[in-house]
Order: C-alpha cells, then structure tokens, then sequence
C-alpha cells in the first residue's frame, strides 16, 4: 500500500482531535529561516506522547529527531515554522509528478516519506477540500528549500506562491512560511477553526536507493493533527462572500477562456433532460408505494485531511415501509438530498448493473449524480482529479463502504472497456456526433480510459484524471479540444 494510503489508516487511530489558539502576529515575520521573531507564536511540540500525536515506525530519542511547530497569523497570511533536530540528514528532492514509485509485483509508495521532509495541511471552516504544502530541507548547494503542493484533489505545483526560507545547522534545521489565505481561498475571521496537520517524516539512509529503503520497511513519519483557533482581530480583513443561492447551479461555469459550444450545448441538453426525467418519476411517485427514511450510521473509516474530504453531506438510506402520500413526498425529498441534483435518477441499465445487494436504488442515484459532477468539474475546469476519490466521495455521499462503491464503479467501467452492447455503443455514438468527433475514435477513447480506470480501481492504485485522458488520447488520436470535447458530449449524451 502507499504511504500516503497507510498514512490515512494510521491517522484515524489517533487520540481525539485537540485545539490549539494561534494567536495574532506580533512582530514582523521575515522569511529567512530564521525564528527569532517567533516568541509569542503557538507552540506545538511534536512528540509521541503528547496529544493529537500519531506516528509510524519506531524513533529512538530526541537526538533520533525531535520537532516543534510554531504557529501565528494575521489578515494577510498564515504563518507556519518549524524547528528540528535530527541526527541524520537524508535529503531527496522529489518532484510532485514523480512521487508514485511502483515495484515489480505491482505494488505502490509514495517516494515523499522516505526521504527528510514537512508536509503542512490547513483547511478553512466549511470547506471541502483544503491545501497541502511539502518541503524539504536545502542541501549543501540549495539556498532554499525544495516546496510543491496545491489544493486536494488538484494537480500539485512546485513553488505555489508560498513564501518559504529554511536552514541547516549540523543536526538542527529550521522551516518557516508564510501562506497567503488569498491563495488558500479563505476569508479568515476571528474565531475561525481551521483542521490542520503538520507531519514530519525521518529517513535515515542518504544516499540509499529508494527501492532499497522500501523494501527494509524505512518509512517513518510522527504527525499532529487538530485544530487551529485564530485568535486576535487584526485589521484588514477581507468579509467573508455572502453564502450561495441554493436556487438551481447552471452546469456552465465561468473559465478564463469561453467553453466549446459543443460541450455547452451538451450540458445544457443534458441539464433539460434531467429536469424531464424527475418530473416524470415524480408523478409516478404519487401512486406508487414508497419507502420510508431511516437513518444509518457511517460504516466508513475516517481519513486524514492528506487524503480525503468529501464534497458530500451525509445521507439517509431506505428500508421498505408501506406507502403512503407523506411517505411518498419524504422519498422524493430524500431521493432530491442524495442525488444533490434536484433529484437526478441513474439511468436503469446503470440501476440495473450487478451490484452488492445492500446497495438501494437511492444510493446508485448518488453514485451517478456524484460521478457527473466530478466529470463535469474535469470538462468545465479543465482540472485534475486523482479518480481515487470518485471511490472516497461516492461512498461518502452515499452512505455505504468503500469497497462497495469501488465494486460497482469497476463493474461499470468493464462494462465501457469491454464490447459495447447496444445501450453502450448508442450512448458513444450520440456522444461522438455531439462532439462532431469519428465514432471509431470515440470508441477507441472511451474504451481505453475505461480499461486504464477499471485497472488501477481494482488493484487499488493512485492515477489521475489527467493520466487517463492523455492515454486516451494518444490511443484515440483526438486532439486536446477533441477529447474535452467528448468528455462534454458524453456527460450531456441522453443515456440509455
């Protein structure tokens, strides 16, 4: 398993989540590397036996390594340094795109833990994704250190716009940042709470091979994780916008560049063919019997904010009960709470698909309302997206385990991948000339996205969004705006 995944196991097992008041900036914060400015930031001692302390592997003393965090902030930025001391150096510059290492019998690390580096997680309140940095310490010839880091669930980029100065003293070394909350999206206010994490992993082997550290089992790490309190009220403080209408989202949203009229048409067909298909379950909700809401307890595992967080509320399945005109109206609610889509319903064949016989009808409706919104964020935004988290955020959205939505979303995509059958081969096919795109490429497109996708879901691996279409591509031979294109047409397409 990938260290990044071990680390989301590993971290649910930790104390109960504690809460740490950042106070207000005082002095003015240089960022040079060095701390003297820092006497009345937060401190947090990161050491196994304080609270919210989790590690990983076996550290021998102080000398082994030992860390505290400092922690301050005003209008303009977050401010983050941390001191360390650690007996042996070992310093690995790994790029953001170059962290999958992957052994011969298939299996999957994150090349990040075992080489000397801090990772800073924030995440502002009632958000669903937050910001990761990483960095590690300058060697002899750098002045600074090496930082990458972005957005969950985005593409990472090396030197985001972070201020960022470190130093290396024999055994002691230093970090310090400054984190633009306009950068991070927030609009901080006293009082706020911000989840964090701040993990340190030790690598003691430089100059090892990493494919020899991973099979020694040479992974270690100690995180805090907790709560982040701002306390003080500076001034200049930007308000926070104004909560978003809960009136119906248009599926376009606005980019730097207009979208290909091909895919905004796509969208909006796809958009009216919604609105139809509830309107017409809807009626026949009134005379058919209908089930009523029962709430269920989560059954997934908690995970650390480096992995995941769901863009989802919870939900409520269904058990039977006898029907009734109240019961029917609370079905169309709840079926509207999950599908997040006005009450969006799956396609049948996608109802209709093999799937574990604990899984409700309502909960396919997530699955489906959940997949179009992550496929249109990739067409509309052109953005990333690891497709793990199509496993994390269906599941959490409706309310079922992870294997279970990771069964069924394979299921599908061997459906794709494999010899299309009529319903298949039509919605390719209307997609194709949507797009004004050869039906054979589309085909070829869809096939080796869905085979690439179902491949690494099954053997639980790490890809992107961004990996797959550029397979895809290359296979099909589509071009760029082709294949988005495409992408658009098959989200609008009038499915089977």
């Amino acid at each position: 398993m990938r260290g990044a995944l071990v680390l989301a196991v590993v971290v649910s097992c930790v104390t109960p989540v504690v809460g740490i008041e950042a106070p207000l900036r005082v002095h003015q914060v240089i960022i040079d590397g060095d701390l003297h400015e820092w006497g009345r930031a937060a401190w947090i001692s990161i050491d196994p036996a304080e609270e919210g302390v989790g590690l990983r592997g076996a550290f021998q003393d102080d000398d082994d390594h030992d860390a505290v965090v400092l922690v301050q902030w005003d209008s303009e930025a977050l401010y983050v340094a941390a001191a360390v001391t650690d007996d042996t150096l070992d310093i690995g510059r790994v790029a953001p795109d170059e962290r999958e290492w992957q052994g011969s019998g298939g299996q999957r690390k994150d090349r990040a833990f075992y080489y000397d580096h801090m990772k800073i997680f924030s995440r502002e309140p009632g958000a669903n994704a937050g910001y990761n940095i990483w960095l590690a310490p300058p060697g002899p010839e750098d002045a600074q250190p090496y930082w990458w880091g972005g957005r969950q669930r985005t593409a990472e980029t090396i030197r985001p716009p972070v201020q960022v100065a470190g130093q290396v003293r024999g055994t002691s070394r230093t970090f310090e940042v400054a984190i633009p909350w306009i950068w991070m999206e927030a609009f901080p206010q006293t009082g706020d709470i911000f989840d964090s994490m701040f993990l340190f992993t030790d690598a003691d082997s430089p100059g090892e091979d990493v494919a020899v550290k991973i099979a020694s089992d040479q992974d270690r790490w100690i995180w805090w994780q907790g709560r982040l309190e701002l306390t003080g009220a500076p001034e200049g403080l930007r308000p926070r916008p104004a909560p978003k209408s809960r009136a119906r989202p248009s599926r376009v949203v606005a980019v730097s560049e207009p979208l290909d009229p091909r895919i905004t048409e796509a969208i909006a067909r796809s958009h009216q063919t919604a609105a139809s298909e509830f309107l017409e379950v809807d009626n026949a909700a009134e005379s058919t019997p209908a089930p009523a809401v029962t709430s269920v307890p989560s059954r997934t595992a908690d995970a650390a904010p480096s992995t995941t967080t769901s863009a989802t509320a919870p939900v409520q399945a269904q058990t039977p009960a006898s029907g009734s005109a109240t019961g029917s109206l609370r079905a169309r609610l709840n079926r509207q709470r999950l599908a997040h889509l006005d009450g969006l319903q799956a396609p049948p064949y996608l109802r209709n698909l093999e799937r574990d016989p604990d899984l409700s009808a309502a909960q396919i409706d997530t699955f489906y309302a959940i997949l179009r919104r992550h496929v249109g964020r990739i067409v509309e935004q052109r953005v990333t997206i690891r497709i793990d988290f199509f496993v994390v955020d269906t599941a959490a959205g409706a309310h079922c385990r992870r294997d279970q939505s990771r069964k069924y979303l394979v299921d599908l995509l061997a459906r794709v991948s494999g010899p299309h059958d009529d319903d298949v081969g039509n919605w390719v096919d209307a997609a194709a000339k949507t797009a004004a795109v050869s039906e054979s490429q589309a085909v070829r497109f869809t096939r080796e996205v869905a085979l690439r996708a179902g491949e690494v879901l099954a053997e639980r691996g790490i890809t992107t969004s961004g990996e797959l279409i550029k397979r895809g591509r290359k296979e099909s031979g589509l071009a760029e705006d082709e294949i988005y294109a495409l992408l658009g047409a098959l989200l609008g397409a009038d499915y089977p």
